[in-house]
């Protein structure tokens, strides 16, 4: 490979380090559960990306079925999670406005 492309993947990698960083901060902190759950989604992308950039650097094709498969069990947590937190929102409608079934 070039100079030109090692420095690119060199730099990726960098920034997928620190973006792991960040997610573990995440995750440790919190101070919710969401905020837990947003770090996770992220520490799933970030490997994501780690294993694509790991292919694309090491010239093999065989290990894109696992950035395919970690992607859907990550969309699959975040829709989960999407829907958990949209039954907890309470609607409390604006002053004057009717709720569905009051006359």
């Amino acid at each position: 490979m070039t100079v030109v492309v090692n420095a690119i993947l060199l730099l990726a990698a960098l920034l997928l380090t620190i973006s792991a960083l960040v997610a573990i901060q995440r995750i440790a902190v919190g101070p919710s559960q969401l905020d837990r759950s947003i770090g996770s989604d992220l520490m799933v992308a970030v490997v994501i990306g780690s294993v694509g950039l790991w292919a694309t650097w090491a010239d093999q094709d065989t290990e894109i079925v696992i950035p395919l498969l970690l992607s859907m069990v990550g969309f699959t947590g975040a829709v989960s999670i999407a829907r958990l937190v949209s039954e907890r929102v309470v609607y409390r409608p604006k002053s004057g406005e009717k709720i569905r079934g009051d006359r």
